[in-house]
């Protein structure tokens, strides 16, 4: 059965989805895949136009009619949220232009929960908002992905890290994305969480074999800092994020229903 999946090019997930995509496990299906800006994939969720999604969690109230959250394959963790950083330490009230890897991303739903939305919000891809906050284009970002890593290489400073916001006050850890699949195909949703933790395994007992995946995939090609990003955002919760369903129940404002 041909399935389609939609995944960023972000190092957790090219590690995640590395050994089915490329054929390094068996799987009864044959899985077609499309990679952008996690973004485009929040979009394409919306239009509903893939069997399976990696998609932001702050997009999922908008999609629930079409598709449900798998236990497996997303990133939801401690110390691991996004950043808001500047050319300079200042009050983020003092900010008026500010970068977003999107109005439906996760980050920016915490950013909005803790500071509002008091400010003129300029949407870019996630890898173009550093460089727009060193250029003076905008006085601040919110960085996510490889930008945790990398912001003070780039002689940027940090002014708050959303995720531990997050943390403080929900005492949970952090919902970044998760990986939806379409109502239409559910009978197989068994099936596709098999496949996804198997290939989870792979990964971390062949790192060597998928690391050209990732390397072919991403922004920054160091690679301890894609190493850096897979020990951060891959974790127990991206085999199985059961434990952490009733928080996020609470974040999504919907019940467990919309698991499976």
């Amino acid at each position: 059965m041909k399935i389609d999946i939609a995944i960023s090019t972000c190092p957790n997930d090219t590690y995640i989805f590395g050994a089915m995509l490329t054929e390094q496990i068996k799987s009864e299906h044959k899985f077609v895949p499309f990679m952008d800006d996690v973004q485009v994939l929040n979009r394409m969720a919306i239009k509903n136009s893939s069997d399976i999604l990696k998609v932001s969690y702050g997009v999922v109230p908008q999609i629930l009619d079409n598709y449900k959250i798998l236990r497996t394959g997303g990133a939801l963790g401690f110390g691991c949220g996004p950043l808001v950083i500047s050319k300079e330490n200042r009050d983020i009230s003092s900010l008026k232009r500010i970068a977003i890897p999107g109005v439906n991303t996760s980050a920016f739903r915490f950013f909005k929960m803790f500071f509002g939305e008091d400010f003129h919000f300029i949407q870019l891809r996630f890898d173009k908002i550093m460089p727009a906050v060193i250029s003076g284009e905008v006085d601040a970002g919110v960085v996510i992905h490889e930008g945790r890593f990398v912001y003070q290489q780039m002689g940027l400073s940090k002014l708050c890290d959303l995720g531990e916001m997050y943390e403080d006050k929900f005492k949970s850890p952090i919902p970044l994305g998760c990986i939806v699949i379409s109502k239409s195909i559910l009978s197989e949703a068994e099936k596709i969480t098999y496949t996804i933790r198997k290939s989870i395994e792979f990964a971390e007992n062949n790192y060597d074999l998928v690391l050209p995946f990732i390397r072919e995939n991403a922004m920054e090609l160091d690679d301890d800092v894609i190493r850096q990003h897979v020990e951060l955002y891959v974790n127990q919760y991206s085999v199985d994020v059961s434990p952490a369903i009733p928080a996020l129940c609470k974040f999504l404002d919907t019940d467990e229903s919309v698991f499976v």
